[in-house]
């Protein structure tokens, strides 16, 4: 079953700026270092069949297997239906056993000069240079492997969760703390693969460790808390709620049961220590974040400004909200909204919070708010529109919001000469409004602005209304008389 993370989404304040770059990483270290790989083992295979090397090699390499590699002997000794592509691929991608044929006294001139050309050939692709080899451990390769992949399917997967989990981490610890997970976490799964697998000569590649590591950072942060979940089992898809440690666990157990029952060449051991080493940074961070700061020594200070006040308080609410104490930073962004109207960061820190549950009453009288003061602060635009189009496509419409704040931001829109914008809010109020006396008013401003815009057809749908719903009102008078000179 497949679990993707939909509780956060991507801050427009905060872009994920540090998980863009490393998704970016690694692509250019794929396309740098590792496109010319497939020809390299190609041209390598090649010789090393053409040149009689399988047939030299074949026995000595199996009896390699049976001295080093014992899984794999069983694997391939007295195996008729295996294939020599797949024998040529295991030797060559086995650096080891370019050191333990050297050795051999029947190592003559003639195969040294052919293996050695093989091996040129094989020093250009990035697994010999940047894969990691328990079998030769080094700090070098530890970090580097961390942006090597297999292949293209490979690469794109491992992308798609580093940006699903990069980037609610991201927002979560802030992006120092972010990246010390990630390169820990992928630490840790070399580490740990080093330390579990039972064929220490095969190479380890690929960001799964650390992002893995990303994985359980995600589930430490939020702990017993429940977290909204994408699940997708075959057919079946929706969103859960799940405590997000119940969550690590299965993680956990999914990587252990597949390291023992599959044979598909994935690391599954590599990404339980990532998601351990990324669920013990989250806990850390966290004990860190809430630990009480040292008294300072009592010594005279000038009073805090107001600004400086309230400064203080949008930081103590961007702390609550980043150790998960939501209701606290409710109310703290909620207290800085009243104090100051113009506390754009504050209405957008708030509506993150309560579009958790876009169909709460909390988030209708926030969006009245919004689009309220947008009226007269333009900064608030931008999140009026997003919260009017989030409350339509909820499910409550636009019936949940007062007909006067319907009527104030479709005015707005009329006067900016915005009319496709404004077209379905008064659609919306001509059916549902009809009886305030206010729409009218707004509908005459309307039908005189599409006249002014070329929009002939409109405006005489408009007039025509109002002649007739409203024939004794000032405005119905106008409306016959401007119909009257139209024709």
């Amino acid at each position: 079953m497949l679990l993707l993370p939909a509780e956060n989404g991507i801050s427009k304040n905060n872009p994920p700026y540090l998980t863009i770059a490393l998704i970016l990483i690694n692509i250019a270290a794929y396309i740098v270092l590792q496109t010319n790989d497939n020809k390299v083992f190609s041209d390598a295979g090649e010789y090393y069949v053409k040149s009689g090397l399988l047939k030299k090699e074949r026995d000595v390499f199996e009896e390699y297997a049976l001295e080093n590699r014992t899984e794999l002997y069983h694997s391939i000794h007295n195996n008729q239906f295996l294939p020599d592509q797949y024998l040529v691929q295991l030797i060559l991608t086995d650096k080891h056993f370019t050191h333990y044929i050297t050795k051999l006294s029947s190592y003559s001139l003639d195969w040294r000069q052919k293996r050695n050309t093989v091996n040129e050939t094989l020093e250009d692709s990035s697994y010999y240079s940047y894969a990691y080899y328990p079998s030769e451990p080094s700090v070098f390769t530890a970090f580097t492997h961390m942006f090597m992949h297999g292949g293209v399917e490979h690469l794109l997967g491992n992308m798609l969760f580093l940006f699903l989990f990069g980037f609610n981490l991201e927002l979560l610890l802030g992006r120092g703390k972010m990246f010390g997970l990630y390169i820990v976490s992928g630490l840790a799964a070399v580490t740990f693969f080093s330390l579990t697998t039972s064929d220490k000569y095969v190479p380890l590649v690929g960001a799964s460790g650390a992002i893995a590591g990303l994985m359980g950072g995600f589930c430490g942060w939020y702990g017993l808390k429940n977290i909204r979940y994408f699940y997708w089992l075959f057919v079946v898809f929706d969103y859960v709620k799940l405590p997000a440690a119940l969550v690590f666990i299965y993680f956990l157990a999914k990587e252990y049961i597949m390291s023992t029952i599959s044979d598909d060449n994935v690391a599954y051991m590599a990404h339980f220590g990532g998601l351990i080493a990324g669920f013990a940074c989250a806990i850390l961070f966290k004990i860190l974040a809430k630990a009480p700061k040292e008294e300072t020594a009592d010594v005279s200070v000038p009073s805090p400004s107001a600004a400086d006040r309230s400064h203080a308080k949008y930081e103590e609410a961007c702390a609550a909200f980043q150790q998960l104490d939501f209701e606290r930073a409710r109310m703290l962004f909620s207290q800085l909204i009243e104090q100051d109207r113009h506390q754009i960061e504050s209405y957008s820190k708030l509506y993150a919070l309560e579009k958790v549950n876009p169909t709460s009453k909390n988030f209708s009288n926030l969006t009245n708010l919004i689009v309220l003061r947008s009226t007269n602060d333009p900064r608030l635009n931008k999140l009026a529109d997003i919260a009017l189009g989030e409350i339509t496509s909820n499910g409550n419409g636009l019936k949940t919001l007062p007909a006067e704040t319907l009527i104030r931001y479709t005015t707005q829109l009329v006067k900016k000469g915005q009319l496709h914008q404004a077209k379905p809010f008064v659609n919306f109020l001509v059916k549902n409004y009809d009886f305030n006396e206010q729409v009218p008013k707004l509908l005459f401003q309307f039908g005189l602005a599409c006249e002014e815009d070329n929009d002939h057809i409109t405006y005489k749908k408009v007039f025509t209304f109002l002649s007739k719903k409203y024939p004794d009102t000032f405005i119905g008078e106008e409306a016959k008389k401007a119909l009257a000179k139209s024709n």
